[in-house]
């Protein structure tokens, strides 16, 4: 074969272009080489920061969850002065004992909590759990006291941890977002309080995730067994009930029903006829609202009392009558967003707030039926929610965290405070809340239409 020469005209004019394309393909082989090298640095550097992020988001969860473990631990000793626990294990030992009907007086309270739990001093705890509640805790009382105090707090640690884990399933949350979950919770009031003083809060919260979560997956059996636990507080989930009434989940609704029909044939057994007249007659009774501190409450009612105590009569009126308003508003809620996918959480996310606030009782401990709410607007997972949304709610949070609550609580509302700051957060955030989610079911029912 002859070899090109350079004398020739035709050869001396495809060299170059041989080289040129020589070249070319070099560079193009260092470009992509170039691009995967800088792939591979993006997506170690990336990991690298996820590692980061999540190393961080544990140290807040552990700072969170052991500082609620340490002041929970630090609080056992003041059982006596403290403790709520009282309230449920002397009637249900009473119960036991044959003297159901004296576990809703005063003075069979006070005979039964200082005979069982003689730290107590002269302190009491009137029960006003209605009677189907108490049916429901009984069983407590096969534990000896002493042994119970220490069983109850775990199982309402128990509670609010499985709590967790549906809060993390229900709302599909990531590890670091889990995480920064924990450290909300554990440095929370709520939590704090609640297993300080050993309130029935934890079990509320896991009655109410649970129930979303059970009927989300079609399960109405297990909703309307979680439901039934609203029998321990009416107060706090009756307007979550009108609203699944209005939405029409009405198997699990007669499943809760029919334990509660369950739960009051159990109850007249154990107390009969007296021991209902004497519910009633304690829970009306003026004497008992020292006893309930409904002015520490961050709701309408609780307001109002701190600024017109006198009227006090007057303001239970009209604050019974909100309740029952909000109420039938939930029924009519829950009507229009029925055929919606998210019926459920636009529920959590719209009505519950509104309804907490227009409660007729509602300690911030009870606040824990808030943080499905929380987590919905910081992750997005219903209705996307802007920055200025999120740094709002982030900022309000404050007050109703450690160390801040316990001087809100103690260095000014039980000090004579006109003002709670709770109420007049959770007010306009309700309010909000509210509004923002009808106004997305509107324009959510027009793009449907």
């Amino acid at each position: 074969m002859a070899q090109p020469s350079f004398d020739n005209p035709a050869t001396c004019s495809t060299a170059p272009v041989m080289a040129g394309f020589a070249l070319s393909s070099e560079k193009q082989a260092s470009s992509a080489g170039n691009k995967l090298t800088t792939s591979q640095d993006n997506t170690t550097k990336a990991k690298r920061v996820a590692l980061i992020e999540n190393i961080i988001a544990t140290l807040f969860a552990v700072i969170g969850i052991g500082a609620l473990c340490t002041l929970v631990y630090l609080s056992v000793p003041a059982f006596g002065g403290i403790s709520d626990l009282p309230e449920y294990y002397a009637p249900a030992k009473l119960v036991l004992e044959g003297h159901g009907a004296d576990g809703y007086t005063l003075k069979g309270l006070e005979e039964a909590q200082h005979r069982l739990y003689p730290s107590m001093g002269q302190r009491v705890v009137p029960l006003f759990v209605p009677p189907q509640g108490l049916a429901l805790l009984t069983p407590i009382a096969l534990m000896p006291p002493d042994v119970m105090r220490y069983a109850w707090k775990f199982m309402l640690a128990g509670c609010l941890g499985i709590a967790i884990i549906l809060l993390k399933k229900t709302f599909k949350l990531n590890y670091k977002q889990t995480c920064y979950l924990l450290a909300a919770i554990g440095l929370s009031d709520a939590a704090y309080n609640s297993l300080r003083i050993d309130q029935l809060a934890p079990m509320l919260l896991l009655s109410y995730i649970g129930a979303i979560y059970c009927l989300e997956k079609k399960n109405d059996i297990g909703a309307g067994f979680l439901l039934a636990l609203f029998v321990l507080k009416p107060q706090q989930l009756l307007p979550f009930l009108a609203y699944l009434a209005g939405a029409k989940r009405f198997k699990a609704l007669l499943i809760c029903a029919a334990i509660f029909a369950l739960l009051s044939v159990v109850a007249f057994v154990q107390m009969g006829p007296t021991g209902i007249s004497n519910y009633m007659a304690l829970v009306s009774a003026p004497s008992s609202v020292p006893y309930m501190q409904p002015e520490l409450n961050p709701t309408v009612r609780g307001q109002l009392l701190r600024l017109f105590p006198e009227a006090a009569p007057t303001i239970f009126t009209i604050t019974s009558a909100l309740y029952l308003a909000t109420i039938a508003l939930g029924v009519f809620i829950g009507w229009q967003f029925r055929k919606k996918e998210n019926a459920l959480r636009m529920g959590a996310l719209g009505f519950m707030p509104l309804a907490l606030v227009a409660s007729m009782h509602c300690h911030t401990y009870d606040l824990l039926l808030l943080i499905p709410t929380i987590i919905m607007i910081f992750n997005d997972s219903l209705i996307p929610f802007g920055q200025s949304w999120k740094l709002a709610v982030m900022l309000g949070t404050i007050v109703f965290v450690l160390p801040v609550s316990i001087e809100i609580q103690h260095g000014y509302l039980l000090k004579g405070g006109t003002l709670n700051p709770w109420f007049f957060l959770l007010l306009p955030l309700g309010i909000a809340l509210f509004l923002r989610v009808w106004k997305q079911a509107g324009i959510a029912g027009k793009a449907d239409e």
